[in-house]
């Protein structure tokens, strides 16, 4: 399935999107957000929209999962 995952950078605010092709949407947004971390965007998800354009209901945990570890 192709969902749409957008969201901001952490540090500019400045919008991002990506489609991403996976089982299910956290799937989607893990690879999205490995995708920005790559191109040097800190990733913040705000949705993933699925078929339909309906936004997938995820849970809270494991969008903030996805962010890396910060630095101690």
């Amino acid at each position: 399935m192709i969902y749409l995952i957008v969201g901001i950078d952490h540090d500019s605010l400045t919008p991002w999107h990506e489609n991403v092709g996976a089982r299910d949407a956290t799937t989607a947004k893990g690879i999205a957000a490995a995708h920005a971390r790559q191109r040097g965007i800190r990733p913040v998800v705000a949705a993933a929209v699925g078929p339909n354009c309906a936004v997938v209901d995820d849970d809270l945990a494991q969008v903030l999962a996805l962010a890396p570890p910060q630095a101690a």
